[in-house]
C-alpha cells in the first residue's frame, strides 16, 4: 500500500476533519451488520417506496446499503473531499449540504439515517432539521461502529490507535467509541456535553419520541493494508512525519503477531443503532 501523507493540524472543524482521508475512508472503513439494517426497515413498505436521507454520508458506505435495497437516497454531505470519493450508485443523489440547513423539502423523507456522524453536527439544531423533513410516520436512525473491547486483537488495535494519537497531540477522542470525546472542552459547553451524555444512554433526544437503542456485531477482515489503511482513515490520527511512522511500525508489529494463514486479521465491532420517530410538528 501507497501511503498518503498530508499536513493536518490539531484544531480542526467537522469540515476540514476528513478533507485528506477520503481515499483510505472509502477504501477500508467497515460496513454494517444486515441486521441493523433490518431493523432500522422494520415496519415500512416496499423500500422502493421509501425516500431517505443519509446525513453526513461521508463516501457513502450507508447510503449503498439503503441502495441496494431499492430505497431511493439523497446523500446530504459537506464535504467535497468525501463526496468525490464516493462509488456512484443509481438510487444514490449526492447533495452538498449540512445537518443544521438541510436543502431539503418538509415532511419530504421517509427515513432520515446518519451513519458514523452525528455526533459531529450541533445537536439541537440538528435534530430540528430531521424533525422538519421527515413525514409523520418517518423514523430516525443514528448508527456508530465501535470497536469491540471484549476481543483481544481489536482492543490491542484500539490502544495502538490511542496512544499514537496521545503521544503526537491528535485531537481529542472517546477510547472505547472512536467518537470525539463529550468531556472535551471542544464541544463547547457544559449543556452541549450533558445533551450527548444523555442521548448515550439512550434516554433524551428532543424533538423526537419512542427513542429505542439495539447493539449488534459486526466483524471486518482485513489484509495488512486494510489494517493501516482503516487506521490511516481516522481523523484523530498524525498523517505525516514522526507520527504515521511509529503507527505503521506499531501495526506492522500487530499484524505481524495476529495474521492468519492467509495474510488476514479481523476487527470486531459493536454496532449500536438508535431509532426514534418525529414529535409532531407545530403549526406555524
Amino acid at each position: 500500500m501507497t501511503l498518503r501523507y498530508s499536513k493536518r493540524t490539531t484544531s480542526m472543524n467537522s469540515l476540514d476533519y476528513f478533507s485528506d482521508v477520503a481515499t483510505d475512508y472509502a477504501e477500508y472503513r467497515p460496513s454494517y451488520p444486515a441486521s441493523a439494517i433490518d431493523t432500522m426497515l422494520e415496519g415500512f413498505q416496499q423500500p422502493s417506496t421509501l425516500a431517505a436521507a443519509d446525513i453526513g454520508a461521508g463516501t457513502g458506505i450507508g447510503s449503498r446499503l439503503l441502495a441496494q435495497r431499492g430505497i431511493r437516497v439523497q446523500a446530504i454531505e459537506p464535504n467535497a473531499d468525501m463526496r468525490s470519493a464516493a462509488i456512484p450508485h443509481q438510487n444514490i443523489e449526492w447533495i452538498a449540504g449540512s445537518a443544521e440547513q438541510l436543502p431539503l423539502l418538509t415532511s419530504s423523507i421517509d427515513l432520515v439515517v446518519s451513519f458514523q456522524a452525528f455526533h459531529w453536527f450541533e445537536f439541537g439544531q440538528s435534530l430540528r432539521e430531521f424533525q422538519r423533513i421527515l413525514k409523520p410516520t418517518g423514523r430516525l436512525a443514528l448508527l456508530w461502529n465501535f470497536w469491540n473491547q471484549a476481543d483481544s486483537f481489536s482492543h490491542r488495535y484500539t490502544h495502538i490507535l490511542y496512544e499514537v494519537a496521545k503521544r503526537y497531540n491528535s485531537p481529542a477522542v472517546q477510547p472505547q467509541s472512536g467518537c470525539p470525546n463529550v468531556n472535551d472542552t471542544r464541544l463547547t459547553d457544559w449543556v452541549k456535553r450533558r445533551q450527548y451524555g444523555l442521548f448515550w444512554q439512550g434516554i433524551y433526544l428532543p424533538h423526537f419520541k419512542q427513542l429505542d437503542r439495539r447493539q449488534f456485531m459486526y466483524q471486518q477482515t482485513l489484509d495488512r493494508a486494510g489494517l493501516i489503511g482503516c487506521a490511516l482513515s481516522q481523523g484523530f490520527l498524525p498523517r505525516s512525519g514522526a507520527g504515521v511512522e511509529d503507527l505503521c511500525d506499531r501495526l506492522d508489529r500487530l499484524y505481524a503477531d495476529w495474521k492468519d494463514k492467509q495474510g488476514r486479521v479481523r476487527l470486531v465491532y459493536q454496532t449500536y443503532l438508535y431509532t426514534a420517530a418525529p414529535v409532531a410538528k407545530q403549526a406555524e
